[in-house]
């Protein structure tokens, strides 16, 4: 009797303990996440469908992707709502329209994640409505915790098409109709960069490189059909390195020197003035056309970095036309047009030292 009672005891006993651990799992996979009553299936860029509450009850955003923060603070605007996001959508950012555009930045947690790997645990104590990611590495951590997720992810490097299309699905997840859509900035941008290259042969194009690092180590350039390539060919410029089939090829001065750019971007190096005083250590820039002409520039600085597709992209294009052809695109219509700019997309007032400070960033 005493044997049979011991058997009851420990059955009940193994399943109490299966029961706590379905209960531990259930926690892991998002028991604790709210339940929607509106639902509704969207297809993010990935191509994968997913499910979503009605955009009044997305109330608490968390956002892995970098330059997603600018496109949200421009489509979206209620920053209250985000509870986390990746790090670098703040320090990244330009820390004075920062700010401006996300004045509450200060409280959003960016301690959740290593890299792009999210800690489950701390995820599930924000209890988001949906995670805004950029491809499959940043969703590690994620795998097994039962929130929305949308990709924004696509193999297209063009920064138009890409911009665009965070755009249009970020007014599609948060079911904005507001019609001030950024395809209509790239419609505008068009124009004035088209009209202005419309007489520039294709002889008589600048050879350019977009160096996407610059250390004593190494020195990479953004080769052919990626994003930089984009840029420089849409602003009328041959990319040297368009052979090259890495955004980040590895080369020498001596390759530097063989192709002899007139005109030298820097997407993540060092800044402009370092090149252009021949002061980077163990590299001899003043044989270079590109030092010669003093057409090396490094990019912008807003919301995200000028030469990501992001929200500003429309003002990369025209602002990298009038570099490369200052006699093309005056600099006093430019900056004009950027606190419009500025003033349409932000609803901010862009005073001339903010807009300095974005135009050339101390690195």
């Amino acid at each position: 009797m005493k044997r049979k009672l011991l058997i009851v005891m420990i059955i009940a006993l193994i399943s109490c303990m299966a029961l706590a651990g379905c209960n531990k799992v259930a926690h892991e996979k998002g028991a604790s996440v709210p339940e929607h009553n509106n639902t509704r299936t969207i297809t993010d860029l990935s191509g994968q469908e997913v499910v979503l509450p009605a955009a009044s009850e997305l109330n608490k955003v968390i956002i892995i992707a970098p330059p997603l923060l600018a496109t949200y603070a421009n489509v979206v605007k209620d920053t209250e709502k985000l509870v986390g996001v990746h790090p670098r959508c703040i320090s990244d950012a330009n820390q004075e329209l920062l700010k401006l555009v996300v004045p509450n930045y200060k409280s959003i947690n960016t301690s959740f994640l290593k890299g792009f790997t999210s800690n489950a645990e701390e995820i599930l104590k924000m209890a988001p409505d949906v995670i805004l990611v950029y491809g499959d590495f940043q969703k590690k951590g994620l795998e097994n915790i039962d929130i929305p997720i949308v990709d924004f992810f696509i193999k297209n490097p063009k920064n138009e098409d890409w911009s665009v299309q965070i755009d249009s699905l970020m007014r599609e997840v948060f079911e904005i109709t507001e019609q001030n859509t950024l395809q209509k900035e790239w419609d505008k941008a068009n124009e004035i960069v088209n009209e202005a290259l419309k007489n520039i042969k294709d002889e008589d194009k600048k050879l350019a490189i977009m160096v996407r690092s610059n250390s004593e180590e190494m020195f990479t350039v953004r080769g052919g059909n990626y994003y930089g390539d984009d840029w420089l060919v849409k602003t009328g410029l041959i990319n040297a390195a368009k052979d090259l089939k890495e955004d980040g090829a590895q080369i020498s001065m001596e390759q530097l020197y063989e192709w002899n750019p007139e005109v030298v971007y820097d997407f993540l190096g060092a800044d402009a003035d370092k090149y252009l005083a021949n002061e980077i250590k163990g590299q001899d820039w003043d044989s270079v056309k590109a030092y010669e002409n003093k057409q090396i520039y490094h990019m912008p600085e807003g919301m995200f970095n000028w030469g990501s597709p992001n929200v500003d992209s429309p003002l990369t294009l025209i602002w990298m036309t009038m570099k490369n052809y200052p006699d093309l695109i005056e600099e006093e219509f430019f900056n004009n047009y950027m606190k419009q700019y500025y003033k349409r997309q932000y609803n901010i007032d862009l005073t001339d030292e903010l807009m300095k400070s974005i135009l050339n960033p101390q690195k």
